[in-house]
């Protein structure tokens, strides 16, 4: 099996709710994010700067974040960026998205069978409108 080189849909995603969630605490320029990014993950997540900024300028491009442009000393200049409310609103939608889809993922490396018709929360669609992740024994036509 070949590997994408770039990041895929899942990883943009997964950084932008990274990004999100830094910035929810304090504005931050793209330096400062990729380190606390390393450092609150324990060193278990590392970006580039060149991965980090098509993540930022499509956060601002919906209207999630902002930018500040700063003088840092004679003639460099830090941009910020700045959490925006809707941003807050779609962080707090994006946890939970995330969340369930963890929960789902965990299931099946686990092996874990949820029982039928219970719900155990908001399901991340990942086929089409209506998707729900209901196990059928095998040999069995019925349904849950």
């Amino acid at each position: 099996m070949s590997r994408d080189s770039g990041p895929n849909v899942f990883q943009r995603g997964v950084m932008a709710l990274i990004l999100l969630s830094l910035l929810r605490r304090e504005d931050m320029y793209g330096y400062q994010l990729v380190q606390e990014t390393e450092r609150r993950s324990g060193g278990r997540l590392k970006t580039q700067e060149g991965s980090l900024y098509p993540v930022l300028y499509r956060l601002q491009e919906q209207g999630l974040i902002s930018d500040r442009r700063v003088l840092v000393g004679k003639r460099m200049t830090r941009v910020y960026y700045h959490l925006e409310p809707a941003g807050e609103a779609r962080l707090e939608e994006m946890i939970r998205e995330y969340e369930s889809m963890m929960t789902g993922v965990t299931a099946i490396i686990r092996e874990e069978v949820p029982p039928c018709g219970k719900d155990s929360g908001r399901s991340t669609d990942m086929s089409g409108p209506s998707a729900a992740i209901c196990p059928v024994p095998e040999n069995t036509k019925s349904s849950c």
